[in-house]
């Protein structure tokens, strides 16, 4: 089985129309996939963020650059009702093949947002 594709939210604004439907600026944390583990669609201009509901790790796996780095995020810990931020700034360094990026959670209490910003 594949990787599960996490679900990409681009936010409105920002002159958004007014007044902005309910729950039209709303977004979901979705719970990782601890098995087969996680991608999303790669463009470069997406912001990860990242909640637990435990002390769980989760990990961002890079690829080889240009210049033969290799920069895993790996084991990154988060204990209950802590969150995290991570701005790819770019694909260098991150897109796998597909144009993905893998995500890989340590339990199902690893839940992952991913915020494409508007270019």
């Amino acid at each position: 089985m594949g990787r599960a594709t996490q679900p990409v939210v681009t936010p409105k604004g920002p002159y958004p129309t007014l007044q902005p439907a309910a729950d039209s600026l709303d977004f979901v944390f979705t719970a990782c996939d601890a098995v087969n583990f996680d991608e999303f669609a790669f463009t470069g201009r997406e912001l990860l963020l990242v909640t637990s509901t435990g002390s769980f790790t989760f990990t961002l796996e890079s690829v080889t650059d240009e210049y033969s780095r290799v920069g895993d995020i790996t084991t990154y810990a988060l204990a209950v009702g802590e969150f995290a931020a991570f701005w790819f700034g770019g694909r260098t360094g991150w897109e796998q093949s597909g144009g993905k990026v893998f995500l890989k959670g340590s339990n199902v209490g690893i839940k992952f947002a991913v915020l494409r910003i508007p270019g």
